[in-house]
């Protein structure tokens, strides 16, 4: 048995009770990571984090932490780390234990899961159907569906707007829905699905195996059965795209469609919609930057850059090493299990003056939020227009917003971050 099938449901037994939690981390020297504050603002904790240096192996979690840029940074780029292995430690901890053979192979088959060849190989294939040009022929239709979201919340007249359900969250839910060739009466189906199947995506939180067995069963029976009529009768969508591109003779299989569809659909908005919310309450806690962006709109692209690396949606990307890697001075052994705080990576201050400070005309931000090297974000892209888009929008429809930090409710997860609730009160 390894340590991780006893240490993962111990640590989320402890997590999920608030008293137990902070009489088990009472004595460490970080803290307690799973608490409400540090949920609310988890970069303060950092200073204890990089006190001990930028790779650092903690005997409480088995794992070593990178948080330095650079070291992130090199260890995205080195083949002598994998994420399948991960997978598969994850895939033998309850609840995982609980998943269907069809919802195990669904997870373990993600883009982001998979190592070389399969990887590459994967990779390639979408990528010559998702392409810039396609991606950037979007941002009229980005626009329309925004702008058509903010209308609605002006015509309702209530004193201040809910952005999550009404806004951050349709926008590129509709967006990506779209983009594959998904019936618009199925973008509703698709959020939730989605929603339920990230679940898998934090192993401390927990989730009900029945439940995302079902949602993985949904969504073979949807994408399968639309990769089925595109195949028959193709259209201009990215789906056809995917069932058409060929490679050498190669083609992605129909349970590949499948996988790549739900895949597409959920790195296409659960992450992008956290970084709207991320944004606005950046925006409307430095009015100051606002203002600069409205008198400089030529800001826009680096804007966009400062935003992603001030407030990432992505805080963790865990890895395995499966040779000695030396990184900062270290060596981390082979086969231990490696944690990439991106969101301390983007505050690190050998690499960025002031980092915590917002400031959209820095220089050459270029945050590690999309990653690096071979799994570097596929739709990196498409979230930026998607950002970009939708706050200018934002800005034009709700003026001088304002936010009170206490309403806002931010996400219970050390993989993700984002606000799940997120009142704005628009000014002329």
């Amino acid at each position: 048995m390894r340590k991780e099938q006893v240490l993962l449901p111990l640590v989320r037994g402890v997590v999920q009770r608030p008293r137990l939690a902070s009489a088990f981390f009472r004595f460490d020297r970080w803290g307690n990571p799973f608490t409400e504050e540090i949920f609310r603002d988890p970069y303060p904790s950092y200073h204890k984090v990089r006190a001990d240096g930028p790779v650092v192996y903690r005997g409480l979690y088995q794992q070593w932490f990178v948080s330095g840029y650079d070291e992130v940074r090199e260890v995205l780029a080195s083949d002598k780390v994998d994420v399948g292995t991960q997978i598969d430690v994850l895939l033998d901890v309850r609840p995982y234990t609980g998943l269907s053979e069809q919802a195990a192979w669904l997870f373990r088959h993600f883009l982001l899961m998979l190592d070389p060849p399969d990887h590459g190989r994967l990779r390639s294939l979408v990528a010559k159907a998702f392409t810039p040009r396609r991606v950037a022929n979007l941002e009229g239709r980005i626009r329309s569906l925004a702008t058509s979201a903010l209308d609605g919340l002006a015509a309702s007249g209530e004193p201040t707007w809910e952005m999550v359900e009404a806004y951050n969250l349709p926008l590129p839910v509709n967006v990506i829905a779209d983009l594959l060739g998904l019936p618009p009466d199925r973008w509703h189906w698709a959020r939730h699905n989605i929603h339920r199947l990230v679940q898998l995506l934090d192993p401390f939180e927990g989730f009900d195996p029945a439940d995302v067995n079902q949602a993985a069963a949904e969504a073979w029976e949807v994408w399968g059965a639309l990769a089925d009529e595109r195949r028959a009768d193709p259209t201009d969508d990215l789906l056809t795209a995917l069932v058409e591109v060929e490679e050498d003779g190669d083609r992605l299989s129909r349970d590949e469609l499948v996988v790549m569809a739900a895949f597409l659909m959920g790195a296409g908005f659960e992450t992008t919609a956290s970084l709207l919310g991320n944004a606005t309450v950046a925006l409307a806690a430095h009015p100051d930057q606002r203002d600069l962006l409205r008198r400089s709109p030529d800001l826009w692209p680096n804007a966009v850059e400062e935003l992603i690396r001030f407030d990432t949606s992505v805080r963790r990307d865990p890895r395995h090493t499966n040779a000695p890697l030396t990184v900062g001075g270290v060596t981390i052994p082979a086969g231990s299990n490696v944690l990439l705080m991106l969101d301390a990576a983007n505050h690190d201050p050998r690499h960025y003056d002031d980092p915590d400070a917002l400031r959209l005309d820095r220089i050459d931000p270029r945050p590690i939020s999309f990653g690096y090297g071979i799994h570097h974000c596929l739709g990196a892209n498409l979230a930026r227009l998607e950002l970009k888009v939708g706050l200018q929008c934002l800005l034009e429809a709700a003026g001088d917003y304002t936010v009170d930090p206490s309403a806002v409710v931010w996400k219970r997860s050390s993989t993700l971050r984002g606000p799940t609730r997120l009142p704005i009160r628009p000014s002329p």
